[in-house]
């Protein structure tokens, strides 16, 4: 506000940098009250009055030397000469542009001093809640100050429900007002709508059908994941992170994980992306750039994989194949330690009625369906919204929160999430063999391999490396590495007695190598040798995907958690 030119040609250097200096301090007295990143405001801030003073002295000094107030309408051009017109515009429209320009920083200021002492006094405390937020990004760290109402219910209605005007006899009028969301409703009524915004009478009150096919458009899926628990939290985000990227083998990234806390989603981002595990799939997360940026990259990046918190849970919208599958970890309860949410849940508490039934639970409810509104923004988009809260199946108000969601197909069953992208992506595949060239220190001066073979039936995976000729080059050192992994996959199946021509795999690789494996005419040891591998198999379709990691530190053991042992095909010649 101090850097409008408006305020610049009105206020000396030394007066802004004073108002800079006021603002300091204010916020610094604020900052001072607590160390947590969300902390309600308590005491009088006086730092903060002072800046309220100086901010309104402005505001006075710019009113009255407003050079647009009534018959003084030429001042600007008074002692000097016209300023060169804009090309299309004429001197009458740049004067009115220059009065709306001059307004509106009074405006500002007026309502900049309002909040400024709204949020320093604590003559309304009883009614109000004051705090402040720590926000976070990259290279800084703000702080956000709030006032608002315990109680918005009275404000609402007296505002904007109720009449405000009468007729010739003295009969109130009615002011109509629509009030239309995908996420209004809580168990099929308006009834926490209309309480918490003070809605006594209403008209017409209509709850539509979902317009789009959610069971053939959606599975829900929730897995069987341990309960969180604060005491063993590294064992509930191994189990997190196992799970998010079993399904992100079946849905080939594509997917925008939804956190309820910043220190989940940091959690999981580390077990994912911790230079040690290999990952295909492109991964961001909320605080590596703008929400604006990662948006944009999430889009224009082919699977790509984006992490984030509460403030991606609604107004993200990605139609069409770029999002395909919706994780949220938890349901999205309100935070208690919130300053807002507490004090709205002691003061429905006091009033005797239950804080978590009637607000904890219709607002996780509201934003458990904004959530799962991510994925379905049109009729042909298809896709998979996993909760991974044993809590949505566990418990009554879990089950209730289900059957709130759009009516998408449930399961908690992994392989049906393998077929229901089997359908949607029209796949012949029944494992997966990711394969890399390990390039970098740790692949010192030989060429060295690496694959996963996953089983998409039930997400199970082991990896393997190996050495190829020394002189082969990068591409050819992947082609050896998934002729080694379909070997390996065939001598399993074999030894259960089973055909491979009835089995398809999906062989990820880089676009390189994919290209040259695509080749039919060739006289190339390595690629004949490919060709009579891939004619085993019933299918074997290449997806050539841009390398994301390349290089680990090398081990001779698998880095995943599921054993060679567990992946063997079942002695009763039951691959599955």
């Amino acid at each position: 506000l101090l850097n409008r030119s408006v305020i610049k040609e009105q206020a000396d250097a030394e007066e802004i940098d004073e108002l800079r200096f006021h603002n300091t301090l204010a916020f610094q007295e604020v900052a001072h009250l607590s160390r947590d990143n969300a902390f309600r405001i308590e005491p009088e801030l006086e730092e903060m009055k002072k800046l309220a003073r100086s901010l309104n002295a402005l505001n006075d000094k710019l009113r009255k030397n407003n050079p647009f107030s009534d018959g003084n309408e030429t001042a600007p051009f008074a002692d000097e000469a016209e300023p060169p017109q804009k090309e299309g515009k004429s001197a009458d429209d740049e004067l009115a542009e220059k009065r709306r320009a001059y307004e509106l920083v009074l405006s500002e200021l007026t309502s900049t001093v309002n909040k400024l002492l709204a949020v320093a006094s604590n003559n309304r405390d009883a009614d109000f809640v004051r705090y402040a937020v720590r926000v976070f990004d990259r290279r800084h760290v703000s702080l956000e100050l709030h006032a608002a109402p315990i109680n918005p219910a009275t404000l609402l209605s007296e505002f904007l429900f109720q009449p405000e005007m009468e007729n010739a006899e003295g009969e109130p009028l009615a002011r109509t007002v629509i009030c239309t969301s995908a996420t209004l409703a809580t168990n099929n009524q308006f009834a926490h709508f209309k309480q918490r915004c003070g809605v006594v009478e209403t008209g017409e009150e209509l709850v539509l059908p979902a317009v789009f096919d959610y069971s053939r458009q959606t599975l829900l899926y929730q897995p069987a994941l341990p309960a969180y628990d604060w005491r063993n939290a590294d064992r509930y985000y191994d189990a997190v992170a196992q799970e998010i990227t079993r399904l992100l083998e079946a849905s080939r990234g594509r997917a925008l994980c939804l956190f309820t806390s910043w220190s989940g989603l940091q959690q999981v981002r580390d077990r994912l992306v911790d230079g040690e595990h290999y990952s295909i799939w492109p991964i961001r997360a909320q605080g590596d750039a703008p929400r604006d940026a990662l948006l944009t990259w999430f889009k224009e990046t082919p699977h790509s994989v984006l992490l984030a918190t509460r403030s991606f849970w609604e107004g993200v919208d990605i139609p069409g194949d770029d999002l395909s599958l919706v994780v949220l970890d938890k349901m999205p309860f309100p935070t208690p330690g919130d300053p807002l949410h507490s004090a709205r849940m002691s003061n429905i508490d006091e009033s005797g009625q239950s804080s978590f039934g009637n607000y904890m639970l219709p607002l996780m409810t509201l934003a458990l369906k904004q959530g799962f509104g991510r994925l379905i923004r049109r009729t042909t988009d298809q896709g998979v919204v996993a909760i991974l809260d044993e809590r949505l199946t566990s418990k009554g108000y879990g089950r209730q929160a289900r059957q709130d969601l759009p009516p998408a197909r449930f399961s908690r069953n992994f392989s049906d999430v393998h077929q229901f992208y089997r359908r949607a992506l029209d796949s012949q595949a029944d494992f997966v063999l990711n394969v890399w060239a390990l390039t970098g220190e740790h692949a010192a001066a030989s060429a060295r391999w690496r694959w996963q073979l996953l089983r998409l039936q039930d997400g199970k995976s082991d990896a393997q490396e190996g050495q190829s000729d020394q002189s082969a080059t990068s591409v050819y050192t992947e082609i050896a590495g998934a002729i080694a992994g379909l070997q390996d996959l065939r001598q399993r199946i074999e030894r259960v007695n089973r055909p491979t021509d009835q089995f398809g795999v999906e062989l990820r690789c880089s676009p390189e190598a994919a290209q040259q494996m695509q080749m039919v005419d060739t006289q190339e040891a390595l690629l004949l040798q490919w060709q009579a591998e891939k004619s085993r198999w019933k299918q074997v379709d290449l997806l050539g995907l841009a390398p994301v990691f390349a290089a680990s530190p090398h081990t001779d053991e698998s880095t995943f958690s599921d054993s060679t042992t567990d992946f063997e095909l079942a002695n009763d010649g039951n691959p599955f």
